[in-house]
């Protein structure tokens, strides 16, 4: 009884000491069994390394978008600071013409370059009138104000400094697309863009055909008008209806040298226009002026890199420069005898070009 007592005690204390020895092991995450395509030694680090740097540069990259989406989100309320239809109810829209509450602007003016401030570009908005010259002092100022992702153009008056209307880039659309909306809320929003016609656009374009770009204006979702672009020759954008294809409005750069320097736009709407407010054809003539400046400033860079390519070095002229002037020169008066001029051009005083006269 003793001896089969002690059994049973041993045999227990056999049972704990397996559960104490296999526990820990079957609860273990490892596999017992080491899987064959598990990478050891330098190959393992490197690919842990390279997993760490990517996630790395996802999170810079993270970080850079956001910080981009912020910055432009306050250029944005920046440029459109009291663009807003609290500041303008009743408003009466100075120097907007006839029907100044719907057009906002004169049928007929001129776009003209003004210097660039720190803030942003602007054109001049100035009246004129048949005959193609200023009719008066300007009445408001399109300004572009620069963004991270797009920039912003936005329309002020000069009586009031009030921001009327405004235009911005579409994104995640075919080519170009920007949309113009009122500040006050009233009036309809316009679409202006490339849509179908982006790869059209580019074939006329590479081959330099006379009308290169073609644009759809759309007033409240509703196809109304094309308008298009002449890049060959005098810069120009024909607005022409949709359906009877009569022309609504036109531009063209009429001065590159306006008070010297400055680029001067005419656009003229016609009278008889109503299917789009005069400041659609201002706002889309706008980014035309500006791509234009854009391609000028390109040339002109591209001019100055091929002359510094294709100009000799300076410092051989220098030193071409300094070994003629080594030799000291002096003036031969006519009257000198040649017996007395020939000792002195044997010595070296005299350069040897000099035609001695007798």
């Amino acid at each position: 009884m003793f001896y089969h007592s002690h059994a049973i005690f041993a045999a227990q204390d056999i049972v704990v000491l397996f559960c104490a020895l296999a526990l820990p092991k079957m609860a273990s995450t490892e596999p017992l069994i080491p899987q064959a395509d598990e990478e050891t030694g330098c190959g393992a680090r490197i690919h842990s390394f390279c997993r760490s740097v990517a996630k790395v540069i996802a999170l810079v990259l993270l970080a850079i978008f956001i910080l981009a989406w912020l910055a432009q989100f306050a250029c944005f309320y920046w440029a459109t600071m009291g663009c807003s239809a609290s500041n303008l109810k009743g408003y009466s829209y100075p120097g907007g013409g006839a029907n100044a509450s719907y057009n906002l602007m004169p049928p007929i003016h001129l776009l003209a370059e003004r210097p660039p401030v720190w803030y942003g570009s602007a054109f001049e908005v100035i009246p004129s009138n048949e005959a193609s010259t200023v009719a008066g002092a300007p009445v408001g100022t399109w300004w572009q104000t620069a963004g991270p992702i797009f920039p912003i153009y936005t329309y002020e008056d000069v009586a009031n400094s009030q921001t009327t209307v405004y235009m911005r880039r579409k994104l995640l659309r075919l080519g170009q697309c920007h949309v113009i909306q009122r500040c006050d809320g009233n009036g309809p929003v316009v679409t202006f863009t490339e849509g179908s016609n982006f790869f059209s656009n580019r074939l006329r374009k590479f081959f330099k055909m006379n009308q290169a770009m073609s644009y759809k204006i759309y007033v409240d979702d509703e196809l109304v008008a094309v308008a298009e672009e002449t890049q060959q020759g005098f810069q120009s954008i024909t607005f022409r209806g949709i359906h009877d294809r009569k022309e609504l409005a036109s531009s063209v750069l009429q001065d590159r040298h306006f008070h010297g320097q400055y680029d001067l736009w005419l656009v003229q709407n016609k009278k008889e226009d109503e299917i789009m407010p005069d400041y659609v054809s201002s706002a889309t003539t706008l980014l035309y002026a500006f791509y234009t400046l854009h391609q000028d400033r390109h040339k002109v860079v591209s001019e100055k890199a091929d002359e510094a390519h294709h100009s000799s070095p300076s410092f051989l002229a220098a030193d071409v420069k300094k070994a003629n002037t080594s030799v000291p020169t002096v003036t031969v008066p006519f009257e000198m005898p040649v017996e007395v001029a020939q000792p002195m051009v044997e010595k070296g005083e005299f350069d040897r070009g000099i035609d001695l006269l007798a």
